[in-house]
């Protein structure tokens, strides 16, 4: 109400009506309906009432619309700044401290890569640890080369976390690494002078090429070095990259400069590399298309030294990361699951938190298993100086992923045990406790002394629900795995598998912790550990023997509790998020053993859905305190993504996670539900109730629809003058831009809402994504590329695949009414404050004569005025030469500007129709090229940028003359005062007017969000119609 009353009171106080085709000042004299110098047939297709009567009516419809979409974009932007993640989604990176020291390498010059003025290399180093560069100008490179790319407007520096992690690992605590074959790193990073990389497809191609030509020269640097002795030389580089340097990494293979197997090791931070991150600049557009077809080539080739060779490893912070969206970081379109994957930080043993885009370089938890990672994964004796692939793979694995993957099951010795099996050298002659299926074991400080050393839990020969799972707050309990083979009638031979290397490391779930993270790498707490396995690995052994360390259980608070378990509880629940948007739904949990209850939500998928999960325990008979609290799993099969949720007892959960997401491939044949692992003690009855977390959802749509703060309204702006043509051809009056707007929403606005909800499961259809494919004139999106594999992916529109979520459709509608309402309004305020400063200067600021002002037949003499032709010719040399077009379309939106001042002063001499036709047409225009100019601006401040740090090479690219001068010469001819001419509208020349932006506006909404370039060059293409309607209206009166 509010609102409303705001509204109204400033369109009281400045003369401007919502309502109205224009203001009773604006009109002509006399009657509304007498039109100047109209011809017969003119007159018999104007009704007299038509615009008053219909715009009074519908104004309401603008008004409406524009505060329920203001009120839409309001929820949206306090839900997106104002809501903070809470539990699991809170981040929790612990500071660092690190000595660093950074040496420029100007060796490496112009005679070695042509960007050497541009760029510049570096070499970290710890200080008091890693050796000095130089001794008595001796070279002393003495470790393996890591090179560091830093993403998108990135510091050199940021390599300072990692490689101070690294180096204090080796240097520190050589005695943690079990690779005997290591070496120290030396950390190389490039200064790109914070290029912004997203946003210019020839900044990253510059990088790309420098960073090759500096690792030929890396090579060669070790070459010179006194310190490497006999040992063997390195030929390849360990690549370490954050955000967009992930995408320089995979773009430096499709280069000619790249030197072939000098990279086979890729670790990404927080890299987008399923999608690009916006949709700006075509040439970034193709290089990931040209990518990725190169590395799906290498790949599909199973002798390529790609295939055999190379790993990437993607690691994204997850939901805290608000400059890109997580789901950006997939690969498993891209690469083979032998050759990498993604991870997500909250999956990552020792880590689990969120981390945000800049954080992820700098959390110590992470930094910590990175360093772990790099120098497990060195080899010195190699000249790869990296592990074969499958050995680094299998590393990957046991450190990044949560262990309870199926994905990693390959490297669990237990689920494998052919290999692994080991002759047990004990006759348990101390004694061996038995433990009956179904039967709890639980050891603590309490009862250590009623078992003794050897603790043998059977499992039953059959049994589908069967399963095993141990839980234990001890640091390395001695687990084995067994199987008896008979060799005679009284010799048994023993096999057994530790279980030592396979447990998992899971958090802390005693009374002092709220998070996860709380006990973390370097935490005060120490985590906990989990075995789980089902029938299909236990059904491949007798029994399970537990050896007791006695000295282990005399601290306080230690446990061991296991049970081999005969029925397993999996609850899966069909709810759909329609049932979930008006009730809940509730279950109820409980054991008298240890358990893991698994909940499975089948139809929640959709990653754009946010939830709330209520739990509380209702009953409880066993020991208070719990052996340990209950915490809950949260997780999905690919990616893999897992979440901790702790001190549930009593608490609200707020459940977001990465699945199906808009514009990113699926792979159509794994299943993806939401689940829920509820790992409880015995004796206990645990309530859940599961609902949707509305304000949660909205703040996740921020991220993932950013660009649709300029497609979206572009679709509505375009078909708003596609109205306003038709009318003006058909009444000789070009009504005003919000007169439009009210009656396209008058006529068409219940319409539209419906189409704009239909439209995303339309979308999703197969035959009619073959259709739109054909119709897109970019191509760069190809939406059946994988067909083969079951991949598919949804560019159109935007990109949702569930009818839940499709209601977004009409909520982007209402809000792209909103903006653009908004927008007009402020052009509105600007024009009243300029006839309030023209009725005092109007003498001093119209160059033209009083004559010239009131007699519109003199103005359009011309087509342009000199000045304003050397303004359109200069602008158009520079393009050619110097300055991207874009940074000239900036100016023709400055010039139209002014072309709308001008008239604004004019219309305060001179208010007959044609000052109010040439008004409001030049008003639309602004409003269009105001919005298409949000495209433009970052390839703007990626030039300004390049003259910031005297680049001195020309900016190469975005130098077609061509993608701006219609727009140039329609500007130069508004500011003539020329507007197109009225035509008839069953002309073919209307036919084109209306065509072209009604397609303008169906492109913006179908392609806009993944083609946002290409909508500029639609602009010029109506732009160069619209000259020629000026140009067409001057040779006919001539």
């Amino acid at each position: 109400m509010g609102l409303r009353k705001l509204m109204a009171g400033l369109s009281r106080n400045t003369g401007l009506s919502w309502a109205r085709l224009r203001s009773r000042r604006d009109q002509p004299s006399g009657s509304y309906n007498k039109l100047n110098e109209s011809t017969d047939d003119e007159r018999k297709t104007i009704a007299t009432n038509t615009p008053i009567a219909m715009v009074e009516g519908s104004g309401r419809n603008l008004k409406i619309m524009s505060l329920l979409g203001l009120f839409l974009i309001s929820l949206i932007t306090m839900a997106n700044f104002l809501r903070s993640f809470k539990g699991a989604d809170t981040p929790q990176c612990q500071p660092i401290y690190m000595y660093p020291a950074y040496a420029r390498i100007d060796g490496f010059d112009t005679r070695y890569t042509p960007l050497a003025k541009k760029y510049h290399l570096y070499l970290y180093r710890e200080q008091d640890q890693d050796k000095e560069p130089l001794d008595e100008n001796a070279l002393q490179l003495d470790g393996v080369p890591v090179l560091f790319i830093p993403g998108n407007a990135g510091s050199f520096r940021q390599v300072r976390s990692i490689a101070s992690a690294c180096s204090n690992l080796y240097y520190r605590s050589f005695e943690n690494i079990k690779n005997k074959q290591t070496r120290n790193l030396d950390f190389f990073t490039a200064d790109f002078n914070e290029d912004f990389t997203a946003f210019h497809g020839g900044t990253m191609l510059d990088q790309a090429e420098y960073l090759n030509d500096a690792i030929s020269y890396i090579l060669s640097l070790y070459e010179q070095s006194t310190a490497y002795g006999s040992r063997t030389l390195p030929k390849s580089v360990i690549i370490v990259s954050h955000s967009m340097g992930g995408m320089v990494a995979r773009v430096m293979p499709t280069l000619e400069n790249h030197i072939a197997g000098s990279i086979n090791s890729i670790l990404t931070l927080s890299t987008p590399h399923a999608a690009s991150p916006v949709t700006f600049d075509g040439d970034i557009l193709k290089i990931y298309k040209k990518t990725n077809d190169y590395w799906r080539g290498q790949f599909g080739n199973k002798e390529s030294f790609f295939s055999k060779n190379v790993s990437l490893i993607s690691i994204t912070g997850g939901v805290s990361d608000n400059v890109l969206p997580a789901d950006y970081a997939a690969v498993a379109d891209l690469i083979p699951p032998g050759n990498g994957f993604t991870t997500f930080t909250t999956t990552i043993p020792g880590v689990w938190s969120p981390i945000d885009h800049l954080a992820i370089v700098w959390c110590n938890q992470l930094r910590v298993v990175l360093a772990t990672l790099l120098l497990e994964s060195v080899d010195d004796h190699l000249a790869e100086k990296t592990k074969p692939l499958l050995e680094r793979m299998h590393l990957s694995k046991s450190l990044l992923l949560s262990g309870f993957e199926d994905y990693s099951m390959d490297i669990n010795t237990i689920a494998n045990p052919r290999k692994s099996f080991r002759n047990m050298d004990t006759d348990f002659s101390s004694g061996v406790d038995i433990i009956e299926p179904d039967q709890l074991l639980l050891i603590n400080k309490e009862n250590q002394g009623d078992t003794g050393k050897f603790i043998k839990i059977l499992i039953p020969p059959t049994g589908e629900q069967m399963s095993f799972t141990l839980v234990t707050s001890l640091d390395s309990p001695s687990v084995r795995f067994c199987k008896e083979y008979v060799q005679t009638q009284n010799v048994k031979d023993l096999k057994c598998i530790s279980a030592d290397e396979q447990m998992v490391t899971v958090p802390n779930s005693s009374n002092l912790v709220s998070y996860a993270a709380d006990s973390s790498i370097d935490s005060k707490l120490k985590p906990f550990h989990l075995l789980n396995f089902e029938e299909d690995v236990l059904s491949q052994y007798d029994f399970i023997i537990i050896e007791k360390d006695m000295k282990a259980f005399e601290q306080e608070n230690t446990f061991l509790t296991a049970v081999v378990s005969t029925t397993r509880d999996e609850k899966i629940a069909h709810v759909s998020p329609w049932k979930l948007a008006v009730s809940d739904i509730k279950f109820k949990l409980k054991s008298d053993i240890v358990a893991i209850e698994t909940l499975r939500f089948s139809n929640l998928w959709d990653s754009l859905i946010a939830y709330k999960l209520e739990t509380v325990i209702s009953s409880s008979s066993g020991p208070d305190p719990f052996i340990f609290e209950p915490f809950i799993r949260q997780w999905v099969v690919e990616p893999f993504e897992s979440k901790w949720h702790m001190n549930i007892e009593e608490s609200k959960i707020d459940v977001t996670f990465h699945n199906i997401a808009p514009f990113i491939p699926l792979n159509e044949t794994l299943r993806r539900p939401l689940e829920f692992s509820v790992i409880i003690p015995p004796n206990i009855e645990l309530e859940l109730k599961v609902k949707i977390n509305w304000t949660l959802t909205l703040k996740m749509l921020f991220i993932r629809y950013r660009l649709g703060i300029a497609s979206l309204p572009i679709c509505f702006i375009a078909l708003t003058l596609a109205y306003q043509f038709y009318y003006f051809n058909k009444t000789s009056t070009f009504i005003s831009f919000d007169a439009a707007v009210s009656l396209l929403l008058q006529n068409w606005g219940p319409a539209a809402m419906i189409i704009l909800y239909l439209l995303s499961p339309m979308i999703n259809n197969t035959f009619v994504e073959r259709i739109l494919y054909i119709l897109d004139p970019v191509k760069l999106n190809r939406p059946f590329l994988l067909e083969k594999e079951k991949v598919h992916t949804n560019f159109y529109f935007l990109g949702i695949r569930s009818c839940f979520s499709a209601v977004l459709g009409p909520l982007f509608g209402l809000m792209s009414v909103s903006l653009v309402s908004l927008l007009y309004l402020g052009l509105q305020l600007v024009e009243l404050l300029v006839k309030k400063v023209s009725r005092k200067q109007v003498s001093r600021l119209v160059t033209s004569s009083q004559d010239e002002i009131t007699d519109p037949s003199k103005i359009n003499r011309k087509l342009f005025q000199k000045k304003h032709l050397i303004i359109a010719l200069f602008l158009n040399v520079a393009v050619i030469f110097y300055i991207p077009y874009q940074l000239a379309f900036v100016i023709a939106v400055l010039m139209q500007i002014g072309t709308c001042v001008r008239i604004a002063f004019v219309k305060n001499i001179d208010n007959s129709r044609y000052y109010s036709n040439l008004r409001n047409y030049n008003l639309s225009i602004l409003v269009l090229l105001l919005m298409v100019m949000t495209i433009n601006i970052p390839i703007i401040i990626v030039f300004l940028h390049n003259v910031s740090i005297k680049w001195e090479t020309s900016f190469r690219s975005h130098h077609n003359f061509l993608a701006i001068a219609p727009i140039i010469i329609l500007v130069a001819s508004n500011a003539n005062f020329n507007m197109p001419t009225r035509i008839p509208n069953n002309s073919v020349d209307s036919l084109i007017t209306i065509g072209l932006l009604s397609y303008m506006g169906f492109f913006s909404l179908v392609y806009g969000l993944r083609n946002l370039y290409w909508v500029h060059h639609l602009l010029n293409i109506l732009c160069a119609w619209f000259f020629y309607g000026i140009l067409r209206k001057k040779i006919s009166s001539n």
